[in-house]
């Protein structure tokens, strides 16, 4: 009896936590719900650190206390480790959204042989940093790489690179198209139903505040342009990991 009942206490208080963290989550999602009214958190999870939760619009975190009395925004570090937590989360969630992006609404150039890498590339054709990386689109695809573009001229809706990326989408051939604007030349002025303000929305989505912006396929963001030797370097230390 006695030899049961020791037993029986641990499996009763860790019965009785569960309880308890379900019902502080419980507590933190409705109490978003009730500060930012029409949206759903798509995850509260907890912290490492008592008593403070996480809170996750794709990715987009917040931090609330258990009680829901306080909610914060930044970064929570490791000092320990020094990892940057909320960074992690926002990969994961980089990753989920990209693997569920649908590869007909972007523009792809497909590896050469077998795939070894994915990377999905915000891209705007009057930036020059992104013409320099497209210019070495044939090393990057020999590599194994494909490149998968969404279209972000960050000069915003109804600016010439806007509409240059919609004639770049309804172009008859949207390859020879993108070559022909990112070498600087006029291609002709089309008009259809586009994704590019998908693209766009998709972009401050995740964060991205220049072009090109690199989101690998476990979520990381590499801002920036990138040689394709470094590039590749970065790919094939992901892949060992």
């Amino acid at each position: 009896m006695k030899m049961t009942r020791l037993v029986f206490m641990p499996v009763l208080l860790l019965a009785l936590l569960s309880l308890a963290v379900a019902a502080s989550e419980k507590h933190v999602r409705e109490r978003m719900q009730m500060l930012i009214p029409g949206a759903v958190p798509d995850a509260v999870v907890e912290t490492p650190v008592d008593g403070v939760y996480e809170v996750r619009y794709g990715t987009q975190i917040l931090y609330m206390s258990a009680d829901g009395k306080y909610v914060f925004q930044g970064n929570l570090v490791d000092t320990e480790t020094r990892t940057n937590l909320t960074e992690s989360s926002r990969t994961l969630a980089r990753q989920q959204v990209v693997a569920d992006l649908d590869e007909s609404r972007m523009v792809i150039y497909g590896a050469n042989g077998e795939t070894r890498h994915v990377v999905t590339v915000f891209t705007d054709a009057d930036c020059t940093f992104c013409r320099r990386m497209h210019a070495e689109m044939p090393e990057i695809n020999d590599l194994g790489i494909t490149i998968r573009y969404l279209l972000f001229p960050r000069t915003g809706v109804d600016s010439p690179s806007y509409r240059k990326a919609v004639s770049i989408w309804c172009a008859d051939d949207q390859h020879h198209a993108m070559d022909e604007a990112k070498l600087g030349r006029e291609i002709p002025a089309k008009s259809c139903d586009n994704p590019v303000q998908e693209h766009m929305a998709l972009g401050e989505q995740l964060g991205v505040q220049g072009t090109p912006a690199l989101v690998l396929e476990n979520g990381q963001m590499l801002p920036g342009y990138r040689p394709v030797n470094e590039l590749a370097a970065i790919l094939e230390q992901l892949s060992k990991r």
